[in-house]
């Protein structure tokens, strides 16, 4: 008690000035943050991915978010396979994010983002061609769920990746994995040879079906300058992830056509 009344005496002894100083910062930084989180909640209201959100862990995962519910609102139909997908793919890639899924997931179907606002904070934020298709890999994922996509899906993601400054060699070649991995899925239910070929390892790669194995090498080791896993030592976490997987790809692709 003693000790009490000496330190608000001491207290008492400041300056007014000082003591109304003390007291006040803790409310203005209240209302700041407020108001912070308030023009920004305004902003997606609108349709607007806040130009000055830093880029966090928890940011990028709300701009993947905002254009995968874009994305599920093409077709409805698949969206609780979709669903499950967008959520385990957070899980594996986005570990660290802090979020609520299901928040995030029904805000972003009651207010769709403007997709040229969240691509052009995204290519502010990733200067890599490689990082920037990591985008439309994941939206391909959403799409092809069930092995096919339709016309408004394919169109969204050809839009998705003109916005991105990509080329359009870059969603074919997307596509063309998940392709190859159902049909490698679908030849091992049925048991078949896995030295079967892989059809679209020429797409993946980006060659023609005559492609010789100059032509293969050469595509291989542009693709290695962009994908190759090295490239995003200094990038987050779930970027790494992603770009290792996706290599595995096109290595596979690569020692397919060239055995």
């Amino acid at each position: 008690m003693n000790s009490f009344l000496l330190n608000f005496n001491s207290v008492q002894e400041l300056p007014n000035w000082l003591v109304i100083l003390i007291f006040s910062i803790p409310f203005v930084g209240g209302i700041f943050l407020y108001f912070f989180k308030t023009r920004h909640a305004s902003q997606w209201r609108k349709g607007i991915f806040p130009p000055n959100l830093k880029p966090n862990e928890d940011n990028f995962l709300e701009a993947y978010l905002a254009l995968g519910a874009k994305m599920m609102i093409l077709d409805y139909k698949a969206s609780k396979g979709k669903v499950q997908y967008i959520n385990k793919y957070f899980s594996r890639y986005f570990k660290f994010a802090n979020y609520n899924f299901s928040d995030s997931l029904v805000f972003s179907f009651r207010h769709p983002i403007k997709t040229t606002t969240v691509t052009h904070w995204m290519k502010k934020h990733i200067t890599s061609e490689g990082g920037r298709s990591q985008i439309v890999y994941f939206l391909a994922g959403i799409a092809m769920i069930e092995g096919k996509l339709n016309k408004n899906e394919l169109n969204f993601l050809k839009q998705i990746n003109k916005e991105l400054e990509l080329e359009a060699s870059n969603l074919i070649r997307i596509m063309s994995m998940y392709a190859s991995f159902f049909q490698q899925s679908q030849e091992k239910e049925k048991s078949r040879s896995s030295s079967r070929p892989n059809k679209y390892s020429h797409e993946i790669l980006g060659v023609t079906l005559d492609a010789d194995a100059s032509e293969i090498k050469r595509a291989y080791r542009k693709l290695v300058k962009i994908h190759h896993p090295d490239n995003f030592a200094t990038s987050s976490l779930s970027q790494q992830k992603i770009a290792e997987e996706k290599f595995i790809e096109i290595q596979r692709a690569y020692e397919e056509l060239v055995k």
